[in-house]
């Protein structure tokens, strides 16, 4: 069996990424992807059988890696609110640097595409967050309600200012951060 080169997956992956960004998940094609890639067919199909099997190796690395970033700020031995902080200033700090990765995985998620590894890798990502928020209740410091509530008016308000930056070009400083976490933490506390 040929070894697959990993600079031609990065290349696909590369590809895909751009291609997904530019037009969405639905309308990505293996053609379009061998294109941009500057890739024969065969070459595609030979490393990828199928569009969802690429998108689902894709995503896994991303997710991966993304998971590994986001919680690279995480200090066990830190109080909670300082360390949500952290989690929070890192998410928004990490989608904008790898803005068409973090598009991509919300296109997955909004998709039919992923295969149980993937939604499992998925749910995995909020395990740490989870048990912060486990613990911010446990200390009377914020609402006592569902963890998937909570996190999602935190990803949501994060997401949507991440899109306004990007959109409007608004830089990204400690004042940003500061004032989004402020209107954040307001929504969660006790």
């Amino acid at each position: 069996m040929k070894l697959k080169d990993p600079k031609k997956i990065e290349l696909i992956y590369k590809a895909t990424l751009k291609l997904v960004s530019n037009q969405g998940l639905t309308a990505l094609n293996m053609a379009a992807i061998g294109k941009e890639a500057d890739l024969g067919m065969g070459t595609i199909y030979g490393y990828f059988k199928s569009k969802e099997e690429l998108i689902n190796s894709l995503f896994l690395s991303i997710k991966k890696e993304n998971i590994d970033r986001l919680y690279e700020v995480f200090d066990i031995n830190a109080p909670f609110k300082l360390n949500l902080k952290a989690l929070f200033d890192n998410y928004i700090k990490q989608r904008i640097a790898f803005f068409e990765e973090h598009f991509f995985i919300e296109q997955c998620h909004h998709s039919h595409f992923l295969n149980e590894e993937a939604l499992t890798l998925d749910e995995s990502a909020y395990t740490q967050l989870y048990a912060l928020l486990d613990q911010g209740k446990k200390e009377l410091l914020i609402k006592s309600m569902d963890n998937t509530i909570l996190m999602s008016q935190m990803i949501g308000a994060a997401n949507e200012l991440v899109n306004l930056a990007k959109k409007t070009g608004i830089k990204i400083n400690k004042t940003f951060l500061d004032q989004a976490f402020l209107l954040c933490w307001d929504s969660i506390k006790r």
